[in-house]
């Protein structure tokens, strides 16, 4: 029952992170919003890791993870919270959940898995899914959208290789090391990248209300699914896991209509649907654990 409780809340903490998100967004930036969430994450992971027992990457080891972390943090972060930005919460969660289609379409592109009928099947649905909310409409605002999906499904393409290439190193290491690590190497290019924008901003004009959203991100929606997730894993089947996956688009979208005032078009519903169905072909055929922190 433990086990269910930690994956449900984890689950939550994902589904929050779109709301909390835009909240945030309305005051921070984006480009300080993700260096500011980067380096926040790399304190936090550095404690947890501290906590463990003392493990040290190779330096044999340390050019592939750099390479890793630009790829799982620094071109996923910055891409997934201008896609944010720019986009709805509604679509971004819709969108995030197409990873585990993305790792499965990696793998097979590397020769790592077999194209079956049934990867074959879980790209199309997918594929649909995400054709019905990208397929071009006229508007200036939807113009925006369009750009912010794109830069979401850039993100989650980012990330499925991410998840592929980096699978024989995290295979070595403990997950607390190796994430810790992969934050630390990724923090440092977005820092980079945002820092003229962190010269232009004033933190003092941002309300205690979006600070507390902010922290929300960072503890809620990162570090809390992260350990609830990694405890649960320990305890029980990666397989069973990967059902709650399913669960985080569901409440996420609820949370947008009731919270953010979004709207779910039929359009928006019927590519949702097509997506997950492409999911759930995808997550049969990889056994993948549940949804990892974007």
């Amino acid at each position: 029952m433990r086990v269910h409780a930690a994956l449900a809340t984890a689950q939550l903490g994902f589904a929050l992170f779109p709301i909390l998100g835009k909240l945030t967004l309305a005051w921070i930036p984006p480009m300080p919003f993700a260096a500011l969430r980067v380096t926040s994450a790399v304190a936090l992971l550095e404690i947890f890791r501290r906590l463990g027992p003392t493990e040290r990457i190779a330096p044999k080891d340390r050019r592939s993870l750099f390479l890793f972390a630009l790829l799982g943090v620094s071109i996923n972060q910055v891409l997934f919270i201008l896609g944010l930005s720019l986009s709805t919460a509604i679509h971004t969660t819709i969108l995030t959940a197409m990873i585990p289609v993305f790792t499965l379409a990696a793998a097979v592109a590397l020769g790592r898995e077999k194209l079956t009928g049934r990867a074959t099947g879980a790209l199309l649905l997918a594929g649909a899914g995400a054709f019905l909310l990208l397929r071009p409409r006229g508007t200036a605002s939807v113009g925006d959208q369009l750009a912010g999906n794109l830069l979401l499904l850039a993100n989650g393409l980012s990330y499925s290789l991410y998840l592929v290439f980096s699978r024989p190193l995290l295979a070595r290491y403990r997950v607390s090391t190796f994430t810790a690590a992969v934050f630390r190497y990724g923090a440092l290019p977005i820092v980079l990248v945002a820092l003229p924008s962190l010269l232009r901003f004033d933190p003092s004009r941002v309300p205690a209300r979006a600070w507390l959203f902010f922290a929300g991100v960072t503890v809620v929606s990162t570090v809390i699914p992260y350990l609830c997730n990694s405890w649960a894993l320990a305890r029980v089947e990666a397989s069973r896991v990967a059902f709650y996956v399913f669960v985080q688009p569901l409440l996420a979208t609820i949370l947008a209509v009731l919270i953010l005032r979004e709207r779910l078009s039929p359009v928006t519903l019927a590519a949702g649907l097509l997506i997950l169905a492409g999911l759930a072909v995808s997550s049969w055929k990889l056994r993948l654990p549940a949804r990892p922190v974007p």
